[in-house]
């Protein structure tokens, strides 16, 4: 089993942004964020970064696969911050349970979802898969599958406060995980929040260890 969040990211971070390939490393440009994402040694940092703040950006986020205190120092000079570490978390998809009926495949999104994007609409299609669960019609929860390849990758998961601790979010996991199977993805990833973490494991993803971010805000040195 092949499990790819790396892979994963860069996949994603391209359906939500223009990439940009420079000495190693791939910049993300968005509206008004840009991600650098998982940086070779060596790669052209003063480059992206100066790339980015030319762009407009409010904030720059930069990925590592795992801690890195060389990479860190660099940014530390650049005037980034430490941010959060992501856990990896990955499964076989084949393994997991047939999800609920009562999630839904669909490109409709709603104001208000936590980690809610007027974007998923338009990168849905035929590689990214975005469902939801409604109570008494109201949407209430929804996530996306990602899919590059043979590995998919979970991202966005989110369910409205008052509807928590009523399955929402595992309907939601299983569904992803059948879709991916359905599409022939041999492994799937996700960045498990700690909150998320124990969900997660429930339908079985396993730990893969534990990433770093780091954080620039540039209209704030300005």
């Amino acid at each position: 089993m092949e499990l790819d969040p790396v892979r994963s990211h860069r996949s994603w971070f391209g359906r939500r942004s223009e990439r940009v390939e420079l000495d190693g490393v791939e910049l993300y440009l968005g509206g008004q964020s840009a991600t650098i994402a998982f940086p070779e040694p060596g790669a052209d940092l003063i480059g992206a970064v100066r790339l980015a703040v030319d762009h407009g950006v409010r904030e720059v986020g930069c990925w590592s696969f795992s801690p890195d205190d060389d990479l860190g120092a660099q940014l530390t000079a650049l005037g980034f911050q430490d941010g959060w570490a992501p856990h990896w978390m990955g499964i076989d998809p084949g393994t997991a349970a047939a999800p609920p009926e009562l999630v839904e495949e669909t490109n409709e999104c709603a104001d208000g979802l936590p980690y809610g994007w007027a974007g998923h609409g338009a990168v849905a299609g035929e590689d990214v898969h975005h469902f939801l669960v409604r109570e008494e019609e109201a949407i209430v929860g929804h996530v996306v599958l990602d899919v590059e390849g043979d590995q998919g990758g979970i991202y966005d998961m989110g369910v409205m406060p008052a509807a928590r601790r009523r399955g929402h979010g595992r309907a939601l996991t299983l569904a992803a995980l059948a879709r991916a199977r359905d599409a022939g993805c041999a492994g799937v990833t996700l960045n498990a929040t700690g909150e998320g973490e124990p969900l997660y494991r429930s339908v079985g993803f396993d730990s893969l260890g534990w990433g770093m971010t780091w954080w620039l805000f540039p209209r704030s040195q300005a």
